[in-house]
């Protein structure tokens, strides 16, 4: 059996038996895959076909659906359109906030869960969350993986969090062992030709023990053939390889994940082909040609306003026009669109497309919008898993650089196994538009029942600082009813109106209190014998 035979490029062993290899190779993916074969990895056809595909689909994202003249040529970007929608509608506003789950109860200390969400608020701020975690949904979105590195800043004491360019990054396992991470590599493409030492490729290689970094003249990336010049090598003091590999849509089969241009990208790029010959017949229409029978052209105008007279009774001028009927070709390209829609799982009225929803209750929306909310739920999945998975690594890392933090000691002084018993989830905000009212009637509703605690729902409707919050509520309630039973106190020792709608007489505003109340129990009983 030879692993670099017949269908190896897929990830099944090579045979002289069956053919798995059905890859339809385009000369645009050949251009790609030359490239990458002379400039990132020459010695690996798995590796070779993973770093192709992430370029196909890098161009496609960038609206380059052409191998050339992409310029002139029309490309509608669904690719993009898809990616980004289901992006924001995952991130919203705020990206995400942060939630402590313990994996023993339900109930987690409001001082760890502080400490813990300040730390990581901090650590993600000084990273630029926002613009930090749109980066990740577009990379893993794109190319179908995502990796994520952390590395300490001396400069602010906290851990700056990145993201790398999946075409750069190589992964090496004990064995062939995926649940075994052995080694992480990132190869960095370099302008030979702009460095005086002819380097081409920047290498750097993490494993538990230690960290190296090393140029290259060529782009092997088998180690027994590797070259390496000015290689460095430095102790990893952490213990851990500080990179989280995110899949976007997991793959049972394999390590890696895949991409959400996978399915639609085929599609679009016959609909951008379909539109383009429409175009084409369009543009025919507007200069048609001109056919003359029995005369000569060459004293005729063509154009706006021109006459032609004086030609030969038997002469004959007439447009080429298309006899062929466009409706056919129309409903293939709707159809073309309605496939992509459906396995991106974005509606159309996502896009744009005007629908009637004035009277359109909150049940019937998220029917409407079901898909688009359930590709967001999974991408929630799979990237919080590994948002969570870095903060596990940052609090790692604290214990190294910044031991004497003070809220890293306050949680292990109150759950000194924090880090194996406890993880701080993102809670993403999601961007679907929402009944506030229907959201508090609800809640209320929850609260006045007793099936929810107010830091329950509080969470579920994405407020951030829970224990700060309901503390604050409750120094505020506090303060009211203090404020409201000095309010009463003075009432009453005034005669002024209380809120159980008893009333004073005008006496006792101008101070005659008690001679009022005098002349109201002299008066009293005149009348119940004048009454009598």
């Amino acid at each position: 059996m030879n692993p670099t035979g017949v269908g190896s490029y897929n990830g099944y062993p090579g045979s002289n038996h069956w053919n798995v290899d059905s890859r339809p190779l385009s000369e645009a993916t050949n251009v790609l895959r030359s490239f990458v074969l002379q400039n990132i990895v020459q010695d690996n056809q798995w590796e070779l076909d993973r770093i192709t595909k992430y370029y196909l689909y890098w161009k496609f994202y960038e609206g380059m659906h052409y191998k050339d003249f992409n310029d002139g040529l029309l490309s509608f970007n669904y690719v993009r359109a898809f990616i980004d929608k289901v992006s924001m509608f995952l991130l919203g506003d705020e990206a995400f906030t942060f939630h402590v789950k313990s994996f023993y109860t339900t109930q987690v200390d409001k001082e760890v869960e502080k400490a813990a969400e300040e730390l990581m608020m901090y650590h993600w701020g000084k990273s630029n969350k926002l613009q930090l975690a749109y980066e990740i949904l577009q990379m893993g979105s794109v190319t179908g993986d995502c990796w994520i590195g952390l590395h300490w800043e001396e400069k602010g004491k906290y851990c700056k969090i990145s993201v790398f360019d999946s075409r750069q990054c190589f992964e090496e396992f004990e064995n062939g062992d995926y649940t075994k991470r052995k080694a992480f590599l990132v190869r960095q493409p370099l302008d030979g030709h702009a460095n005086d030492k002819e380097y081409r490729l920047f290498v750097q290689r993490w494993t538990d023990d230690k960290v190296e970094t090393w140029y290259q003249k060529d782009v092997s990336i088998e180690e027994n053939r590797v070259a390496k010049y000015e290689h460095k090598e430095y102790t990893n003091k952490y213990g851990f390889i500080p990179v989280v590999h995110i899949k976007n849509r997991p793959n049972s089969a394999g390590y890696y994940g895949k991409s959400d241009a996978n399915d639609i990208l085929k599609i679009n790029k016959v609909y951008n082909e379909m539109m383009q010959q429409l175009k084409a017949i369009i543009d025919y229409h507007v200069t048609p040609t001109t056919v003359i029978t029995g005369a000569s052209a060459k004293s005729l105008k063509k154009g706006l306003g021109q006459i032609w007279s004086g030609l030969p009774a038997e002469a004959n001028v007439f447009n080429l026009g298309l006899d062929v009927d466009l409706s056919a070709t129309i409903n293939y390209v709707k159809d073309l669109k309605t496939a992509m829609h459906e396995l991106s799982d974005v509606p159309e009225n996502a896009l744009g497309k005007i629908q009637a929803i004035s009277n359109t209750s909150a049940a019937a929306l998220q029917i409407t919008y079901h898909p688009l909310k359930q590709q967001a739920d999974l991408k929630a999945m799979t990237y919080g898993e590994g948002i969570s998975a870095i903060n596990s690594m940052i609090f790692q890392m604290l214990l190294v650089e910044d031991p004497d933090n003070v809220r890293l000691k306050a949680i292990e002084k109150d759950v000194p196994d924090f880090i194996d018993s406890m993880l701080i989830e993102p809670v993403f905000a999601y961007g679907f538009p929402k009944d506030k009212m229907d959201e508090l009637q609800r809640a209320q509703l929850e609260l006045q029942m007793k099936l929810g605690s107010r830091r329950e729902i509080m969470e579920r409707i994405g407020k951030q600082n829970v224990p700060e919050l309901m503390e604050e509520i409750d120094a505020d309630a506090m303060q009211q009813a203090i404020v409201q039973m000095q309010i009463q106190k003075i009432a009453l020792s005034a005669g002024l109106p209380n809120e159980n709608g008893g009333e004073s007489s005008p006496a006792a505003e101008n101070g005659n209190f008690e001679e009022n109340n005098n002349s109201e129990e002299e008066e009293t009983p005149n009348e119940d014998e004048n009454e009598v």
